[in-house]
């Protein structure tokens, strides 16, 4: 074959890339973004789902899901989310890894995503981009990230055994982080910005009761 009839055949398939036209384009490899690719997939949409490191948002960094059915002794973050993936992925879906550097929609309602300098076109955009961790954005906070200042207890739990911590925050997630701690540190001070806490009640009754949480409120 002529290297100048490869060179064409290359730039057809490149040329088949850009024109091709997604039914649906997902923005965000977590729990929420890869069923939706199960859902879409299976149904013979062809979908493409874009991911800037690794699917399975937050959850990849949990030690232990005990609350996903199915699973009577739990599973492993990072284990659940390579099932679903991998379920998806049988089912059809594409995956892109990468950040999203644009969204254009066009006048006539097509839509238009760029990464990594190539634009995908598609007919529907899902938007399951997650959630991040709170900053305090205080001075040292991302100097000390990873040496002392933590996001994700369950992650880094054992690293803070028998020693005295403090968690910041009065709703859902600041609650169930510290009564988790309490499995692994000698004490917990919640520190919260109003006189009273934002969690469920049910949360509430749990922090309150456990003897290894104490509260400095207003701060």
């Amino acid at each position: 074959m002529s290297e100048a009839l490869t060179k064409a055949k290359l730039n057809d398939k490149e040329k088949d890339k850009e024109e091709k036209i997604f039914d649906a384009i997902i923005i965000g490899g977590g729990p929420a973004g890869l069923t939706a690719g199960i859902y879409l997939s299976r149904a013979r949409m062809n979908t493409l789902l874009i991911e800037k490191v690794l699917p399975g948002g937050q959850a990849i960094l949990t030690e232990i899901i005990e609350n996903y059915p199915g699973f009577p002794h739990g599973i492993t973050g990072p284990d659940l989310m390579q099932k679903i993936e991998e379920q998806a992925v049988r089912f059809g879906l594409k995956i892109e890894y990468g950040e999203v550097e644009e969204v254009k929609i066009k006048v006539d309602k097509m839509k238009i995503v760029k990464i990594n300098n190539q634009e995908y076109k598609t007919l529907s955009i899902i938007l399951a981009s997650g959630a991040d961790a709170s900053k305090l954005e205080v001075p040292g906070e991302e100097k000390l990230r990873g040496r002392g200042v933590s996001y994700c207890a369950t992650c880094d739990a054992p690293f803070f055994k028998e020693q005295k911590i403090v968690v910041v925050g009065g709703g859902d997630t600041a609650i169930e982080e510290a009564l988790y701690l309490t499995k692994f540190v000698r004490e917990v001070t919640i520190i919260h910005r109003r006189d009273r806490l934002r969690a469920t009640k049910i949360l509430q009754e749990r922090v309150f009761s456990n003897k290894r949480i104490n509260f400095t409120w207003d701060s």
